[in-house]
């Protein structure tokens, strides 16, 4: 742990007290957006999470040198519980997102962590960070010194950013907790292999205090650093993997006709499976089936495999579209392999399936308003949503929730003229670099929801609730947790 660079608690005396006070007078008043005591705190926010800057950075490395696949993060839950330990943080629970569908591959899982800061009575909110790494060999440029320690394992998806956001957060949160009247739950659990819903059947949710509003974010590099994307209603699609096998009989391949190829028959498979989104999807609704891999044969040149077998994924922006292409997936494949005088052996879906994430309509203004106090426009940048997945739906699916778009790209071409390691390659690319310049900026948005969303459940609760009070985002508890493979 000596490459962290820790905070100096000594350092500057009164710019922590002026935090902390801001935050007593935040909390003390019914203030509006525009109001002193909003400016002055977020102005505090801003400048305690840019003075932490280096702590952020030399983390975000030390997790990077460590990438570990999912279900097996040990060395890094290892890592984040001797930082929370270094800060002080001592009420923290380790354990969680056990993997049920354990198997050889992983060690069981249980590396996911969920910290507690507050006076643990309601009302509560979540923040959530993924840990898990990528089985990608890293190819990123000019980053040597701090390059993944683990050949063939990369933080090619930036979970190792999300991981130094979140403890950062934590560590301005609890330096306030002896003014804190709420909760809050940090958790840090596993993307891939749906480790949030791992923790979501583990209580993470409804352990006392229960969760009211969740918050999370992935950085983005088809976003330029200092936006932050959000968006209401569908912000990631639901996905499902299949794996299809076609029985067919195999034989020489001189004498097809005395065969019943699978080869052939997959051929059309994948051609026909196109039409379940271009004939049987609403053309205002969006879908995709893509197959991946095709695996037929045993490498002779002459011989016709008796089996194929199929693999890919489906997406749709909404449960009920993807269930459809479930079921359009089986009966296509079914008529493909009969007309070929095949039959479909067997046909299995992913052990989880992930939903759709969706931003809570009646939380998007305040999710909104959050991310323009930390933009460098001043407003959120409005997004489109994408076909990737995201294990934060299981989280959405429990509580009113709000999923971000952490801008972290370059402007195009001038990376490298600029002596800049390019920070536009896409997530799960071999050469993912992150622009560590947004790790403050992720910060301050941890902050902002969590102090802001608790003051305002804070309120709600003591007003009593009215059909026509808009909903009010506060925090009260926030929890690290692990997650598998976030963005799938």
């Amino acid at each position: 742990m000596k490459s962290i660079q820790w905070p100096d608690n000594n350092n500057n005396p009164n710019s922590r007290l002026l935090w902390k006070q801001a935050a007593n007078s935040f909390f003390a008043t019914t203030s509006s957006i525009h109001s002193e005591e909003n400016d002055l705190l977020q102005s505090c926010i801003n400048h305690q999470s840019k003075s932490i800057e280096p702590f952020l950075i030399s983390i975000r490395r030390l997790l990077h040198r460590y990438p570990e696949l999912m279900y097996q993060e040990r060395i890094t839950s290892q890592i984040v519980q001797r930082v929370l330990t270094e800060m002080g943080i001592t009420n923290f629970s380790v354990g969680w997102a056990k993997n049920i569908h354990y198997d050889n591959d992983d060690d069981g899982g249980g590396h996911g962590i969920v910290v507690d800061i507050g006076s643990g009575q309601e009302p509560c909110v979540l923040l959530r960070a993924d840990m898990d790494a990528l089985p990608i060999i890293e190819q990123t440029e000019g980053e040597t010194k701090f390059r993944s320690n683990f050949h063939g394992k990369m933080h090619a998806c930036g979970h190792d950013a999300h991981m130094a956001m979140l403890l950062g957060a934590t560590y301005l949160i609890k330096s306030l907790e002896e003014r804190s009247d709420t909760n809050k739950k940090f958790p840090f659990p596993e993307e891939g292999g749906a480790g949030a819903k791992r923790m979501r059947e583990e209580g993470v949710l409804t352990n006392f205090p229960p969760v009211k509003y969740a918050f999370g974010m992935h950085v983005w590099p088809t976003l330029l650093s200092g936006q932050v994307g959000v968006r209401s209603g569908a912000m990631l699609a639901a996905s499902d993997n299949f794996t299809l096998v076609l029985d067919g009989v195999g034989g020489h391949a001189a004498f097809p006709h005395l065969c019943r190829d699978p080869v052939v028959a997959s051929s059309a498979l994948v051609m026909n499976l196109q039409t379940l989104v271009s004939r049987g999807m609403n053309p205002l609704e969006s879908g995709v089936v893509s197959v991946t891999q095709i695996d037929a044969g045993d490498g002779a040149h002459n011989v016709i495999p008796a089996k194929a077998i199929i693999r890919g994924t489906i997406r749709a922006l909404s449960d009920d579209a993807l269930n459809k292409l479930r079921e359009g997936l089986v009966h296509v494949a079914t008529k493909t392999a009969e007309a070929h005088g095949l039959r479909l052996a067997s046909s299995e879906y992913a052990k989880d399936s992930y939903p759709a994430t969706m931003n809570d309509d009646e939380l998007f203004p305040f999710a909104a308003r959050c991310a323009g106090l930390v933009a460098e426009t001043g407003k959120h940048t409005p997004v489109d949503p994408t076909m990737g997945a995201e294990d934060f739906a299981f989280l959405a699916q429990g509580v009113p929730a709000a999923f971000f778009f952490l801008g972290q790209g370059g402007k195009s071409g001038c990376e490298k003229c600029c002596g800049r390691v390019p920070t536009n390659f896409g997530l799960h690319h071999p050469e993912f670099n992150l622009d560590e310049e947004v790790l403050k900026r992720g910060v301050a948005l941890f902050v902002n929801l969590a102090l802001r969303s608790l003051k305002d459940l804070s309120e709600t609760s003591n007003e009593g609730e009215s059909e026509n009070e808009p909903i009010r985002a506060s925090t009260k508890s926030a929890s690290f947790r692990l997650r598998e493979s976030e963005l799938d």
